[in-house]
């Protein structure tokens, strides 16, 4: 059975302050609001795309993302 190919974009919430990144997938999965840093969070969306991640592991990502300040 063939993996389902996913995109990942940057997301943007400018609700608050400070203005706060997250990712979105063309699966319909969301992290919002992950970082201030859009930098940061852009690495972690173009990892996502080139290293070709599936949304099986999205969350596991997302959760390293967090518990690592430095990572990306």
């Amino acid at each position: 059975m063939e993996q389902e190919m996913v995109k990942f974009a940057l997301s943007v919430d400018e609700t608050s302050a400070p203005v706060m990144f997250g990712i979105v997938c063309t699966s319909g999965h969301r992290a919002e609001r992950l970082s201030a840093d859009s930098d940061r969070v852009d690495r972690l969306v173009r990892a996502c795309n080139e290293g070709a991640l599936s949304v099986e592991h999205f969350w596991d990502v997302v959760s390293d993302f967090l518990r690592d300040p430095d990572g990306c």
